[in-house]
């Protein structure tokens, strides 16, 4: 997971990561296990389609693929998880920093903060600004892939909305999802950030497999490599974090979503990994009563 600062020129970009580091409750189930873009149908309402993305500027991510495109310029509307305005992208880049005195070396220690500085110099962000931000905040920036250009996919599809003059809102504000971390210990937060350290390798190459595996729009496969990245965490914090940043955010979102299916029309995208298992938004939509088809 990652969180990026002086980058952040797109959206938070922790925000579409923050399923890389829990896992889901359950593999994705019959024929949700594959498919990206699905549309949504209910009685009475105007199609809508739900799209599943990746944080990542790599051009194979952002360039929509026809089928997403189409279902795109169908739509009146798009609904993000969160709104990319400025005033949106503020509220996150204050929410990352301390602001109260304490300073990250004091916290750390001289050593885990250089560990953290040193890593950190890889996403452009100088020890000036690191010595300021909540452990939890470093954690997921390091679990976050650089990027080149700083316009991943969902700010992509923020920016193609503006431009064709569709209404954008976002399904959670920022608050609620940085409320998420800023709900950990400090000791939670600290164990996090240097777990983190210590397995920096390991999640470069996890995130090669995820983007690998959302390329071929393979959610089975984006689960099992999430759960095995969580194996070896423990199992107690792992099922907290998990119900809270993915099973809780499921339920909430597929209720937010229930007037927006109902006025139709609608384009929505969320992280991939809201989408598969028996409690994924495919699933719940489904026992909704809404019929879904898979586009891609």
């Amino acid at each position: 997971m990652k969180v990026n600062q002086p980058r952040w020129r797109g959206y938070p970009l922790w925000l579409a990561l923050l399923c890389l580091i829990v896992t889901t409750a359950s593999a994705a189930q019959g024929r949700f296990d594959a498919g990206l873009l699905w549309r949504i149908e209910g009685a009475g309402s105007t199609p809508s389609y739900l799209f599943g993305t990746m944080h990542s500027d790599d051009p194979g991510v952002v360039d929509l693929a026809a089928p997403v495109r189409q279902a795109f310029d169908r739509a009146d509307a798009v609904t993000l998880e969160v709104t990319l305005d400025p005033e949106s992208l503020l509220t996150l880049t204050q929410a990352l920093m301390m602001n109260d005195g304490r300073t990250l070396d004091a916290l750390l220690g001289s050593a885990l903060f250089e560990r953290a500085v040193e890593a950190m110099a890889g996403y452009g962000i100088p020890g000036s600004m690191v010595i300021g931000m909540k452990p939890w905040a470093v954690a997921v920036t390091l679990m976050t892939p650089p990027t080149r250009t700083g316009v991943v996919l969902d700010h992509v599809l923020y920016r193609k909305a503006l431009a064709e003059g569709k209404p954008v809102d976002g399904l959670e504000t920022v608050a609620e999802q940085v409320g998420l971390f800023d709900s950990l210990t400090l000791e939670q937060q600290i164990d996090l950030l240097e777990d983190t350290l210590e397995h920096l390798d390991d999640i470069e190459r996890m995130l090669m497999e995820l983007r690998q595996a959302w390329l071929q729009r393979d959610l089975a496969r984006l689960v099992e490599i999430n759960s095995a990245a969580m194996r070896d965490s423990d199992p107690q914090f792992a099922a907290v974090f998990n119900q809270r940043i993915i099973l809780d955010r499921n339920k909430r979102m597929a209720e937010r979503l229930q007037s927006r299916l109902h006025a139709g029309g609608r384009f929505i995208a969320v992280g991939a990994l809201h989408l598969p298992g028996e409690e994924g938004l495919l699933q719940l939509l489904e026992q909704r009563g809404y019929r879904l088809t898979r586009l891609y």
